[in-house]
């Protein structure tokens, strides 16, 4: 066979894998979707994924299937993720721990959370808002802060665990004012919220909607929110930098990513999809009502947002000196 041969056979092979990969993309999905979501049933990742899946699911009159495989802050499910084959087929739903603060705490990690997958689109963001016990003599985040000053190391603050979003959270706030609060870890925020109520410990930062009854009972008080404007649930409630301290914004932030190497066309068509069901008003209201924000855009626009969480967590993680074995 002449070298002239066997490149025009090469050629023609090339063309043809490329018409398939077109055709193929252009009939996606022909199956069911696999939403893969690294943490357990019933949490704010599960309802944000479950939510928009069904919407995806009468969208592409296919299943969209959300599979918790919960362990490990999210690292499970993002190596399976990592691994699957890229074809549009299987999704992972992307969180602050996996993709903002998790490696940078996490020495080794069987993926790289930037280069081993594609941005689809982001869904939503809850803003975080920084609650205390009734007993806490303040009223407000300067009282809270000059309180914490006049007794060193007095106050406790709970997280859903070492290297959580709450977590960092709390550390920007004590690096920001110099204030020496206790770390208190747990298994999530479920875990916490007991004994938060119960005074032993004294603050949290977290999603509000597990909080709100015991604010409104008088068992909490909400001081800050950590968002660029109130939280409508907390309309009284002034944030951070209405306090007077800026760059506390923080939100916990799920998106959709795709494998590495997912054909740009099958991508496109699940970023139009998802952003279709983000605009619903049936859905925008539920998650109104829990506190969530929706995102959505263009995929160059989730990976900007991923980009500048992972930078912005990773100054925090090193300037707190925080590791996770």
């Amino acid at each position: 066979m002449t070298t002239l041969r066997l490149i025009s056979l090469q050629l023609a092979a090339a063309c043809a894998a490329l018409a398939a990969a077109g055709a193929s993309a252009a009939e996606f999905p022909t199956r069911a979707i696999r939403v893969l979501v690294g943490f357990a049933p019933g949490g704010s990742a599960d309802i944000i994924a479950r939510a928009v899946g069904q919407k995806l699911s009468e969208s592409f009159r296919h299943p969209v299937v959300v599979d918790n495989r919960s362990g490990a802050s999210g690292i499970i499910a993002t190596e399976l993720a990592s691994k699957a084959e890229p074809d549009g087929y299987t999704l992972l739903e992307a969180t602050m721990t996996t993709h903002g603060t998790g490696p940078h705490l996490y020495r080794k990690l069987p993926y790289d959370a930037v280069n081993d997958f594609a941005p689809v689109a982001g869904l939503a963001r809850i803003p975080l808002v920084m609650f205390v016990h009734a007993s806490v003599p303040a009223n407000g985040l300067n009282q809270f802060i000059a309180a914490a000053k006049g007794a060193p190391g007095k106050f406790r603050y709970g997280s859903a665990g070492a290297g959580s979003p709450p977590h960092l959270v709390a550390e920007l706030l004590k690096l920001k004012t110099g204030v020496q609060l206790l770390h208190v870890p747990y298994k999530g925020t479920g875990a916490a919220l007991p004994d938060l109520i119960a005074g032993q410990i004294h603050m949290m930062i977290d999603g509000p909607p597990p909080f709100l009854p015991h604010a409104k009972a008088g068992k909490l008080k909400a001081l800050a929110a950590a968002s660029e404007k109130r939280n409508p649930l907390l309309p009284h409630v002034p944030t951070f930098a209405e306090a007077g301290m800026s760059g506390m914004e923080a939100g916990l932030w799920y998106g959709i990513l795709a494998p590495k190497r997912t054909p740009k066309a099958v991508i496109a068509k699940l970023n139009a999809a998802i952003n279709r069901a983000l605009a619903e008003a049936d859905l925008r209201e539920r998650f109104a009502t829990l506190g969530v924000e929706t995102l959505g855009g263009p995929p160059e626009a989730f990976a900007r947002y991923m980009a500048a969480e992972h930078k912005r967590w990773g100054e925090v993680v090193r300037a707190a000196n925080i590791k996770i074995e």
